[in-house]
């Protein structure tokens, strides 16, 4: 067996390369910083945020209060939508196939762009919601759909 020693100076630069590595990756938290969970929901759908290359994009993150019996009416957005419902149940129906679909809290729902929609709660209880537009800057937000599955 070959054993190498490595003399005094040696061994401390060694020593001081390691624990700059070591440092390099990672870092602690210094100061006050107080991290809030707004939500946190669970999705079987595939999750990705794509925009036009070298074009502005506002992201947008609104915190919903859904009183009982109320309605976002029938609507798009210009980019993805991505909510999380953090209390109560919602009802979402899309232009897609019109089905109603319960969603609780916990939950969390992808809506693609330019899709209508409607959330609604029909529970005697409030919900909450917390969504994520993704939207070209400048471009509002939400636009009034007709109701797609009017029979």
């Amino acid at each position: 067996m070959n054993v190498r020693r490595i003399g005094g100076a040696a061994a401390a630069a060694a020593t001081g390369v390691v624990a700059l590595s070591a440092s390099a990756a990672a870092t602690p938290p210094e100061g006050d910083v107080v991290r809030t969970d707004l939500a946190k929901g669970d999705t079987t759908s595939a999750v990705s945020i794509t925009t036009p290359g070298g074009q502005p994009t506002t992201l947008l993150v609104q915190e919903l209060l859904m009183r009982p019996g109320s309605s976002s009416g029938w609507h798009t957005h210009p980019g993805p939508e991505y909510s999380v419902i953090t209390d109560g149940t919602v009802q979402l129906q899309t232009g897609a196939d019109c089905t109603v679909v319960p969603y609780g809290a916990g939950q969390s729902v992808f809506i693609p762009a330019g899709l209508a929609h409607r959330v609604a709660n029909g529970a005697p209880h409030d919900a909450g919601v917390v969504a994520t537009y993704t939207v070209p800057a400048g471009a509002p937000v939400r636009g009034d759909s007709p109701d797609v599955c009017a029979k």
